[in-house]
């Protein structure tokens, strides 16, 4: 009697899986990628912001697909899809109405709930979006190799089934509206809602009607960085735990350039927002402060701001008149190399009248006229070099949150070999923008913390194999 009660048991459990495999019924949506200029634009900022950290690895270029590390293992082993224009192993055989249903429903093209939010974004989005994926844009190169298929565990299946119900979210198909942008309260819970599904990551749980609850956006939600540590997310109430004393300048910085008001590089897995305008930040940060302050002092999360908290030392260098900007060259040999390709000024060349007629063949001296009627050649001033700052790497490595990704033993530790035979100046660039390089890149914008003579000596101590030094983080 108790084995056939076992095996009951075990039936019951199958057929409850099967269900998480089971295709569920949603729509369509009539939506056509939209490939105008403007369209391309917003399109490649949603997809850049909401998209990419999770379609394109840490050592790809091409959105071809990558393991969800960030989700606990005990659910399983997850994968994002190959969403590159190769027709078998990507996109490029789906039709846009699958792609809208993807994207709006979390559905597969087999008909399958997917792990992975669904954006209620309106109709006029969602088609940049489709139109930006239709692009010929690097991230979207062919790529022929099929994403691995996703697979849940005995806990995780059941979980998925219990929580969800294996109902996609309920909304239509089609005739979904786009705010007016705008630092209006209207845009900007669209924004946190649908778009950049703020409410998602920073709501604890995982109930498709968690963000209409209390405790929405008051954080807790557990995700695992690219080192395997849980972390969770912040609470973005305006409570004293979460942004209550976070300046409108703060939270923009923090969204578009992955700098908390300290000076620390935001925690992964958060996004860059690297497209956000003054409008979009200003709509955000209000719709936010409409919120009920929910007392919630997350683990691990920071700063936690008081109204005295002191931010970091913000540097904008003056790139004015005689100031070493990184047009200049950066050491003495590229500053030598510079100077072989000038013409002589050493020995000015025999006297001449200034309607000489130079032999044929040759290369007239840029020169100027003396009140005596001869020629003398322009002295041509040296440019100046970039010398590095005075400053401990090692620490300002550690401190501007370098370490968490390129220490030894961190995701992109190895990544740093790419940097040893680049020239300074690029690496310098590199450091203080990378988003004009890559611009999904989860790397910080850190142009307005560390002026270039900083960033040479950073990237100089990095070739120098100081990282490889520092302690494996934990």
């Amino acid at each position: 009697m108790m084995r056939r009660d076992v095996l009951a048991a075990v039936m019951s459990t199958i057929v409850l899986l099967a269900g998480c495999a089971g295709t569920v019924h949603a729509p369509y949506p009539p939506i056509r990628a939209d490939s105008s200029p403007q369209a391309l634009t917003r399109g490649a900022a949603i997809f850049h912001a909401s998209c990419e950290a999770c379609h394109r690895g840490g050592d790809r270029d091409t959105a071809s697909g990558a393991p969800l590390r960030e989700l606990p293992s005990y659910m399983g082993r997850f994968h994002s899809a190959n969403l590159t224009s190769d027709p078998v192993g990507g996109i490029g055989a789906a039709k846009d109405e699958e792609l809208a249903r993807a994207i709006r429903y979390a559905v597969s093209r087999e008909g399958r709930l997917m792990v992975m939010p669904s954006y209620g974004m309106g109709d006029a989005d969602l088609a940049a979006v489709l139109g930006f994926l239709r692009s010929e844009d690097p991230l979207f190169r062919a790529d022929p190799k099929p994403a691995p298929a996703c697979e849940f565990s005995f806990v995780g299946g059941i979980g998925f089934r219990f929580v969800t119900g294996n109902t996609p979210a309920e909304r239509p198909a089609s005739g979904i509206p786009v705010p007016p942008k705008g630092p209006t309260l209207e845009y900007g819970r669209y924004m946190a809602h649908e778009v950049y599904d703020c409410a998602s990551c920073h709501t604890d749980g995982f109930s498709p009607d968690k963000t209409k609850g209390d405790e929405a956006f008051s954080g807790g939600m557990a995700f695992v960085d690219p080192e395997g540590r849980k972390v969770y997310s912040s609470n973005l109430t305006f409570d004293a735990t979460g942004l209550a004393n976070w300046t409108l300048a703060d939270f923009t910085r923090a969204l578009r350039d992955g700098l908390a008001p300290d000076g620390s590089a935001l925690r992964s897995p958060m996004p860059r927002f690297r497209a956000l305008d003054e409008a979009e930040a200003r709509a955000l940060y209000d719709y936010l402060r409409t919120l009920a302050p929910r007392k919630n002092a997350v683990d691990g999360a920071r700063p936690r701001l008081t109204a005295t908290s002191a931010r970091a030392a913000w540097v904008n260098p003056d790139t004015g008149a005689g100031e070493q900007t990184a047009e200049t060259q950066l050491d003495t040999a590229a500053e030598a190399a510079v100077a072989e390709a000038l013409p002589p000024a050493a020995t000015p060349p025999p006297a001449a009248t200034p309607t000489a007629t130079p032999a044929v063949g040759s290369t007239p001296t840029p020169s100027s006229t003396l009140a005596s009627g001869q020629v003398s050649p322009v002295v041509r001033k040296p440019r100046p070099v970039l010398t590095p700052a005075k400053v401990d790497a090692a620490k300002l490595f550690v401190q501007y949150g370098c370490s968490s990704c390129h220490a030894p033993g961190a995701r992109y530790h190895d990544r740093l070999a790419h940097a040893a035979h680049r020239p300074d100046l690029e690496l310098v660039k590199w450091v203080r923008n990378p988003e004009k390089y890559l611009p999904g890149t989860p790397m910080p914008t850190y142009a307005e913390l560390i002026d270039e003579r900083t960033a040479l000596a950073l990237v100089r101590w990095v070739k120098a194999g100081g990282p490889s030094t520092l302690a494996t983080p934990r």
